[in-house]
């Protein structure tokens, strides 16, 4: 048998209750990835993203597959969902194979006993460890003791390989255009989510980096990453990038490279990233917003010393809001993640919404505690747990249920308060698009709109190349009801990015 004659498919399946949100059913990156490798490798291998995808449709969509082997990916909030697909599976055919990988893998032993349909589990990076998997199962090219990562069943019980990180991270580096022809049920804007390194130096006791990936932060290349950037706009018209690495700041020389080299391409992308505020400084933040970062998200998490400890934060809540005036100095929308749920007092937590309500912020969401397989909070813990009914399971019930309400109240009026200031938005001495656009919608928020509309004219006078000022014009139109000035503006926009409506 040769590999081209194996089709395989990769499944993802969202969490589907209380665990959904506006993201969920985005496919993980990581699948993306591992879809590139299998195809470069001459797997016939698809993508199919089951997310929306009714429950009674499951069996269906399987079989329309036609698939000789799956490849499931899951995390701690999905898993339920990817073990009904295991089953679904087996019920069409017991002697397809069925593996599972990503984060909820590190389960390990635990799941090959809890769901009999998984016949496999790869630990850790699956790119390569994918490849060998299948190799060894349909061609038997190499043994199963010699598959990185892998998790299986023996006559004497359940074997585990040693995992094994990728020497080069670039290798299964994969560009929209070559995987989206073999993706199903993936929208466009999945792909305007990407990442520059993997991993993160901090040990929060609540998050799982440490477990995937041992604390080591490895990068893309930048010219691989700008590549991504104009295949993207070629393929799907995006004018606007999340990048999701865990810790974008932790590497200046990283970030000093990135935003020169997005700086120089005449993209003109807006864009935003994750990073911890005691990382940031003015230099750092004039550097992202000359590139276009309009919106830092920072893990906060919680003001008080004690819950910032259990956590294992790093930093200090003066470098937070230090680090928020430098953002608002910029025009950086400054967000912030907080967590709450955590046996926290009457005064700590008002400690924190406090901070939420008079720090500055302009974006923030809050989230209960949620206890995940691999972390530090969660060490000790009986497996078993993570198999009980529901897809999130909390630190402490009914403490998240005490302090959801009170989040929410502060977080809608944080949400109904004014954007940036007069002077945060006023010109600045160097280059910065992202004070533009800002500087537009406070004119338009403060009924200037003959003002907020000559901002965008200037900017399709002066860069003609440049997406946005055509994007928010046709947007303004619309809203005035000037459909004709609004139409031509998309003729315009569509010219630049070949996608009316970027």
């Amino acid at each position: 048998m040769q590999r081209q004659r194996i089709r395989v498919a990769l499944l993802y399946r969202g969490p589907q209750h209380e665990g959904r949100d506006d993201f969920s059913s985005f496919v993980p990156i990581g699948l993306f990835n591992v879809l590139k490798s299998l195809r470069s490798a001459g797997y016939d291998a698809g993508l199919h993203n089951l997310s929306a995808t009714p429950r009674t449709g499951l069996a269906e969509a399987i079989r329309n597959t036609g698939a000789d082997a799956f490849l499931i990916s899951a995390f701690f909030g999905c898993h339920h969902e990817a073990y009904t697909l295991a089953r679904t599976i087996k019920k069409q055919s017991q002697r397809t194979m069925v593996a599972l990988g990503g984060p909820l893998s590190v389960l390990g032993p635990a799941i090959l006993e809890q769901v009999p349909e998984i016949d496999f589990l790869i630990l850790g990076e699956g790119e390569e460890a994918a490849v060998a998997l299948l190799d060894s199962f349909f061609l038997q090219k190499i043994p199963l003791s010699a598959v990185h990562g892998a998790l299986y069943r023996t006559s004497t019980g359940i074997s585990e390989n040693p995992r094994k990180l990728l020497a080069d991270i670039d290798r299964c580096f994969f560009l929209p255009s070559e995987v989206i022809p073999h993706c199903h049920g993936v929208q466009p804007e999945n792909f305007a989510v990407l990442i520059s390194s993997r991993g993160c130096p901090f040990r929060c006791t609540f998050c799982s980096s440490t477990v995937l990936w041992q604390n080591r932060v490895r990068h893309h290349s930048v010219d691989l990453l700008l590549s991504y950037l104009i295949d993207l706009r070629a393929a799907t018209g995006a004018i606007y990038f999340s990048l999701r690495d865990e810790n974008f700041l932790v590497n200046r020389t990283h970030v000093r490279k990135f935003t020169a080299a997005l700086r120089q391409s005449g993209l003109h992308y807006l864009w935003n990233a994750q990073g911890s505020p005691h990382l940031l400084d003015d230099d750092l933040a004039r550097t992202l917003a000359e590139a276009g970062c309009d919106q830092l998200q920072m893990g906060i998490e919680a003001i008080p010393s004690r819950l910032a400890g259990m956590l294992n934060k790093q930093g200090s809540p003066d470098q937070t809001a230090k680090a928020i005036n430098i953002l608002r100095r910029q025009a950086i929308r400054p967000f912030g993640y907080f967590i709450y749920g955590m046996n926290e007092t009457e005064t700590e937590g008002a400690e924190t919404l406090n901070f939420i309500q008079h720090s500055g912020l302009l974006d923030a969401v809050a989230s209960p505690l949620v206890l995940y397989p691999g972390t530090g909070l969660a060490q000790g813990m009986d497996p078993d747990c993570f198999f009980s009914k529901g897809e999130v399971l909390f630190y402490s019930p009914s403490s998240a249920r005490k302090w959801k309400k009170k989040y929410q109240q502060a977080l809608a009026g944080l949400h109904e308060r004014e954007g940036f200031r007069r002077e945060e938005v006023a010109p600045g001495k160097t280059p910065n698009p992202v004070r533009t656009v800002a500087r537009h919608f406070y004119l338009l928020a403060h009924g200037e709109k003959l003002q907020a509309e000559q901002i965008l004219l200037n900017l399709t006078k002066e860069q003609p190349e440049n997406p946005w000022g055509f994007e928010l014009l046709a947007r303004l139109y619309s809203v005035l009801g000037k459909k004709g000035k609004a139409l031509t503006m998309r003729k315009k926009l569509s010219a630049l990015t070949g996608c009316a409506g970027g």
